[in-house]
């Protein structure tokens, strides 16, 4: 049997002299690691025909779980450029596929990663890039995964939260916590400013990542929201993102 599917290319490392590994994610596979047999060879037809980021329509021969399946025909479908030359956009591009390789299990279909990192990769490489970006990113990906963090009503009890007001923000409990819940946690809590809460809201709520993009964050700001997400992540994912602090300064550094 054989099988197609479209596929964004996450990770390519050598295997031999003549062939190479890539890891895909797959909207009805999942993650997928195959084996592309004399890929490096001067008249392979893989030459040319897969990169990092690129997407692409996959065939290959399934094998039995947890052994590598075999590549059979690779069709790029989206190249994206962009991401060979603008080193931002790469460190961004990279974070973003990383992640979402850590949280996707091999072979556990999820169509709503796909998407998300496909149609982000597209606005990374057209040049929507910055710190917002990648916040918005980690946001819709944790509400991909059901585990968006609660900012408009208390985690705890369900009340509506003030807007004007800041609240505590307990990671445990899934987001922010009123005041009448608050008394009843221990101490040590990060606390999120009004302006943090109305930023970090309305990245949740936007579909795209222009929007976040537009976003002119001040140090505190981007100190705050790195700090809520990445200790977010770090408990609800149970996976320590690789590669986001070096994402994040490398987006620091393009701003000076």
């Amino acid at each position: 049997m054989i099988g197609k599917t479209q596929a964004v290319a996450l990770r390519c490392y050598p295997f031999s002299n003549t062939s190479r590994i890539v890891s895909w994610l797959t909207p009805d596979r999942g993650r997928l690691a195959t084996l592309l047999k004399g890929a490096h060879r001067p008249r392979s037809m893989f030459l040319g025909q897969v990169d990092l980021f690129y997407t692409c329509e996959l065939v290959w021969y399934p094998r039995d779980r947890g052994t590598l399946a075999i590549a059979r025909e690779c069709c790029p479908l989206k190249t994206r450029d962009r991401l060979r030359t603008d080193w931002k956009a790469a460190a961004l591009a990279s974070y973003l596929a990383g992640l979402t390789a850590q949280v996707s299990p091999p072979e556990a279909p999820h169509p709503g990663l796909f998407e998300l990192l496909d149609d982000a990769l597209d606005q990374v490489a057209a040049g929507t890039t910055g710190a917002p970006v990648l916040f918005w990113f980690e946001l819709k990906l944790l509400e991909k995964l059901g585990l968006a963090p609660r900012l408009e009503r208390c985690a705890a009890c369900g009340a509506l939260l003030h807007p004007s007001r800041g609240a505590d923000f307990v990671v445990a409990r899934g987001g922010l916590i009123c005041p009448h819940c608050s008394g009843s946690e221990t101490s040590g809590r990060p606390r999120a400013a009004p302006d943090v809460v109305a930023m970090m809201s309305a990245w949740q709520q936007a579909a795209a990542p222009q929007g976040p993009a537009r976003t002119c964050l001040r140090p505190s700001q981007w100190a705050a929201v790195e700090t809520l997400l990445g200790e977010f992540l770090a408990y609800h994912l149970d996976v320590l993102p690789q590669g986001r602090a070096i994402a994040l300064d490398v987006l620091r550094r393009s701003l000076n």
